[in-house]
């Protein structure tokens, strides 16, 4: 039997291979987008939350039949992340949710793993030091297999904090310097760094994933075509 497995970094219309009746799937939910407070405040902003993490290891298919694996794609500061999905037969699916966000210095939340056997939750972004003309905050890392997601730095006097990083998810975007702007998570799921001081630009909270695995026995031809 030979297995396959396929990331989806955006949603996608998936035709299940002939012989194929069930699929692994992991979602991993997108990231939140790091906050600014207004650049009249000189306030830092907080980082994003990273994705949440979720497994099936059994999801129901038909050989042949279109599904959905929506992917939570990515979002523009201070915006909450999109949640990362797929449904099968028989009421079997798996879900992620997204990373939070706030409007302020605070750290918006990790993302839950919403449906799944295995679930794991992203890191929460980090809160920034509400002093003027300091660098944002780092924003979350993603969930992945086995592992919560870092939580984003908080920053360091004019310097932003660092982005979560060191699982298996997509990292964090550091928090910018006083006066620039935080940076963009990482895809899957990382969670975008927080303004800093008077900038008014966060970074965005990365796309999640979603990714399906399955076994095709090795009796059933796929799509061959004589010539």
């Amino acid at each position: 039997m030979a297995t396959k497995a396929t990331d989806y970094n955006a949603t996608t219309i998936i035709t299940t291979p002939l012989g194929v009746s069930q699929y692994i799937v992991e979602c991993r939910g997108g990231g939140g987008g790091g906050s600014y407070t207004g650049s009249k405040t000189a306030r830092p902003g907080g980082g994003g939350g990273g994705g949440g993490y979720a497994k099936t290891a059994v999801v129901y298919v038909i050989a042949g039949k279109n599904y959905t694996a929506t992917v939570g794609a990515q979002v523009a500061h201070q915006a909450a992340g999109n949640k990362s999905e797929f449904t099968g037969e028989k009421t079997t699916s798996c879900s992620a949710d997204g990373g939070g966000t706030t409007s302020t210095y605070k750290g918006g939340a990790g993302g839950a793993g919403k449906v799944g056997d295995s679930k794991q939750t992203g890191g929460a972004g980090g809160q920034a030091d509400n002093t003027n003309d300091y660098g944002g905050a780092g924003g979350g890392e993603g969930a992945d297999s086995g592992k919560t997601g870092i939580a984003g730095k908080a920053n360091t006097t004019s310097t932003g904090g660092a982005g979560g990083t060191g699982g298996d998810g997509g990292d964090g975007g550091a928090g910018g310097d006083n006066t620039k702007a935080g940076n963009d998570g990482i895809q899957p799921g990382g969670g975008g760094g927080g303004a800093g001081g008077t900038n008014d630009t966060a970074g965005k909270g990365a796309a999640g994933r979603v990714t399906i695995t399955y076994t095709i026995p090795v009796n059933v031809l796929q799509n061959v075509v004589c010539v």
